[in-house]
């Protein structure tokens, strides 16, 4: 019998036959990559995105999730950034998520996530929200529904999360309203913060013999009582302030006001060279320099800008029978305009608003121009971000100290870790909170108009207005307004029962309508 070596001794069967290895045998297999827009990403982790965002947004934690597993990809590391900058671009992040991505993607260590305090952990980052709300002496309900909002990022509240609301009211001070507000919304969990989510409805419409586009307006839920204008920025349309998390969802979810009562119109400025801008600059761009309020604009666009506007106002204010109901805000270009309009109106509004805008020199000379009777006093409203490096935070200051001089009551927020193109939940609440407030005092002082439809608009194409997150389709008072009018013809009965199918249809429309409620 023929001696056998020992296993160990033995050499590899392929190594005998001679046979080669297959391509990819007894070794790792190559990471998949694709190119997107000329880019290379990896598929793995991008699918691993995708999967994450399906509930619409991606949370603190699946953030968290990516970049660790980004590392066991196999790509490199360049292929793995642009995979995870483009997830930012391609998805919605929670503003928590968003920020620990930034952090990361730059190079830096991010903080702990935690802090412990006698042996107990808490959420860092909402813990110093916290502390940083109560520094000017106490929290307020406004500055509560931040803390909240932060807490539900990725739509549920964990336990850390609500310890560390707890621990905030024992150890920090709360107004009452707050404090009642906070533990309300602990003791219902996140049913009650997500019923607040809403999906935003709304029709184009366009001004008659307007050169200016069709533009959105979102109708309120009830009767309406109030209006507000919102003039877009540089660069992007009427819908700027439509989208997921942006103002007007904001407003709509948060103020039963706002959801029940105000009619939201964004008008869109027209095209020049591909850009939708209110108006086009000249000379020399001074933007981000001292001169920035000093910039040369084209005066023929500014007017007629101005003018588009004003006509929107005016409709308004004649719609609802009191100037004091219709309040004008804008972002960047758009406030330059919303500022612009304020001092060119003939009568005072509810409040003018300005994001991130600025007072430009071309108009306080057009203001200057005008008789003493030709001016009236605006109430005012600008924010400013502490980063913003095209209208510097310092111009901003001197545009209200400007305002001041002319007799204008104006309110200037400044908030430090905002740049030009920012915007976070506290400054949507500020704005939020003095437009309500506005609107609530101009309910109690004046009567509304009974006035239904604008004679100026032109309706391009009707959206639901009832139709909101929540509601199944059904047919609108309106609509069977219209049926029971086309059948009173028949007889004199069916349009007696026509005449009261309209009546019930306008709700609560009266010429002395109760006052609105709390928002």
């Amino acid at each position: 019998k023929a001696q056998v070596a020992p296993l160990s001794t033995r050499p590899p069967l392929r190594s005998v036959c001679k046979m080669p290895l297959k391509q990819g045998e007894g070794q790792p297999a190559p990471p998949r990559t694709n190119l997107v827009g000329g880019v290379r990403h990896d598929v793995e982790l991008s699918e691993m995105a995708e999967r994450f965002a399906k509930d619409g947004q991606i949370s603190f934690s699946e953030a968290k999730q990516l970049w660790e597993h980004r590392a066991d990809t196999g790509s490199s590391m360049e292929i793995q950034v642009n995979t995870l900058k483009w997830s930012m671009e391609a998805y919605k992040y929670t503003d928590k998520a968003a920020a620990l991505m930034e952090i990361l993607l730059k190079g830096s260590r991010p903080k702990s996530y935690f802090r412990q305090i006698d042996g107990v952990k808490y959420d860092r980052e909402l813990l110093e929200l916290a502390e940083k709300s109560a520094k000017d002496g106490q929290v307020s309900v406004q500055k509560a529904e931040v803390l909240w909002e932060q807490a539900m990022d990725g739509g549920k509240v964990t336990d850390i999360v609500r310890r560390t609301l707890q621990y905030a009211l024992r150890t920090l001070k709360f107004t009452k309203p707050s404090a009642e507000y906070l533990r309300r919304m602990l003791e219902n969990g996140s049913a009650e913060g997500q019923r607040g989510r809403i999906k935003v409805r709304w029709m184009w419409v366009r001004r008659k013999d307007s050169a200016f586009p069709a533009y959105p307006k979102v109708m309120p839920r009830k009767d309406h009582r109030f209006t507000l204008v919102l003039c877009h920025p540089l660069g992007w349309g009427g819908g700027f302030y439509l989208g997921c998390g942006a103002l007007v969802e904001d407003f709509l979810s948060k103020s039963r006001l706002m959801r029940d009562h105000c009619k939201i119109v964004c008008p869109g400025a027209r095209t020049y060279k591909n850009w939708k801008m209110w108006f086009r600059y000249r000379g020399k761009d001074t933007s981000g320099t001292s001169a920035c309020h000093a910039q040369l604009v084209n005066g023929k666009d500014f007017e007629q800008a101005c003018e588009f506007v004003i006509d929107i106002v005016k409709s308004e204010s004649d719609l609802l029978g009191s100037t004091s109901r219709v309040a004008v805000s804008g972002y960047s270009q758009g406030g330059c305009i919303s500022q612009a309009v304020g001092l060119s109106l003939p009568y005072p509004v509810g409040l003018v608003i300005s994001q991130r805008g600025m007072l430009m020199k071309h108009s306080m000379d057009e203001y200057a121009a005008r008789g003493a009777a030709q001016k009236h006093r605006q109430r005012m409203l600008l924010t400013a971000g502490g980063r913003d490096d095209v209208y510097l935070p310092a111009n901003q200051a001197e545009a209200k100290k400007w305002l001041v001089e002319q007799g204008m009551p104006v309110t200037f927020k400044l908030f430090e870790e905002l740049n030009h193109g920012d915007h976070n939940k506290e400054e949507m609440a500020f704005i939020r909170s003095a437009c309500t407030r506005q609107f609530l005092k101009a309910d109690s002082e004046t009567k509304r108009s009974v006035q239904r439809m604008c004679s100026q608009e032109v309706v391009l194409q009707r959206a639901p207005s009832q139709l909101w997150a929540g509601q199944k389709r059904k047919r609108t008072p309106t609509a069977a307004a219209g049926s029971a009018a086309s059948a009173a013809t028949a007889s004199p009965r069916a349009s007696a029962a026509a005449g009261k199918q309209r009546r019930a249809s306008r709700g609560s429309v009266d010429p002395s309508p109760e006052r609105v409620g709390a928002p």
